[in-house]
């Protein structure tokens, strides 16, 4: 089953594993693009202060929580004990579970860094072949290329990552004329996605610094942290919302 909360004023999709397993292969039977939303910390700030966002956001099919840190005000702790969707690793356990390795996947990435490490991520849970395309925002390819390109290779599933809002700018004006059946926006999730799964340079592993560096690595990303900004951002909203009464 599902249900919808509120984090400030942006409403999220709170599923099951297996109302998301469902959700999502009936997209994947569809005709038409689905699209799914998977929203950070990070994102909260664009949705506040950004018509277009809250636009794209107001027609996706599911808006999902992609860290636990937003959902420190319900019991997160308690969400994940009763198989609830808490943040990006319940993708995992629906590849295995919708067979999401057999699908073809493009990606849409911000530049040559996130593409490199993205690769890496996709090719470590689906064959290489599987990866039809990818795409970098900075390569200067026009968007009536890119969006040929991705028609031509008939994708099942595409990845959007990009700066807010240039990915709801993209998708808004471009999401009529893709050939795919589910679009996954990712742009705000990414960098931790990255950093939960950081290249270790092979050098640092010669000299037993691996551990260290992975450690280091996603100090700015930790629960802990960002646990607490999003309790200063929760301060904030309420302070503000005081003043307007």
């Amino acid at each position: 089953m599902g249900t919808r909360i509120r984090i400030m004023d942006l409403e999220l999709d709170l599923l099951t594993q297996e109302t998301l397993q469902e959700e999502v292969a009936s997209y994947l039977s569809n005709e038409y693009l689905n699209i799914v939303h998977m929203i950070s910390l990070d994102y909260i700030d664009a949705y506040d202060e950004n018509k277009l966002v809250k636009q794209v956001l107001g027609q996706a099919d599911l808006i999902l929580p992609g860290e636990k840190a937003i959902l420190s005000a319900h019991h997160v702790e308690v969400l994940e004990t009763g198989g609830m969707v808490v943040d990006y690793h319940s993708l995992q356990e629906l590849i295995r579970s919708l067979a999401l390795e057999e699908k073809t996947y493009y990606l849409v990435l911000r530049n040559k860094k996130e593409a490199r490490a993205m690769y890496r991520y996709m090719t470590e849970y689906f064959p290489k072949d599987n990866v039809a395309g990818v795409y970098v925002a900075d390569s200067g390819v026009s968007d009536e290329t890119l969006i040929n390109d991705i028609n031509t290779k008939l994708p099942d599933i595409i990845i959007l990552s990009m700066d807010s809002t240039e990915q709801e700018e993209w998708l808004e004006n471009n999401k009529s004329k893709l050939n795919a059946k589910l679009c996954f926006v990712a742009g705000s999730i990414l960098p931790l996605i990255m950093r939960d799964n950081i290249h270790v340079p092979k050098w640092l592993g010669k000299i037993h610094l691996a551990g260290a560096f992975r450690w280091v690595s996603k100090i700015p990303y930790s629960h802990s942290l960002r646990k607490r900004i999003f309790n200063r951002k929760m301060d904030d909203y309420i302070t503000k919302k005081k003043s307007r009464r």
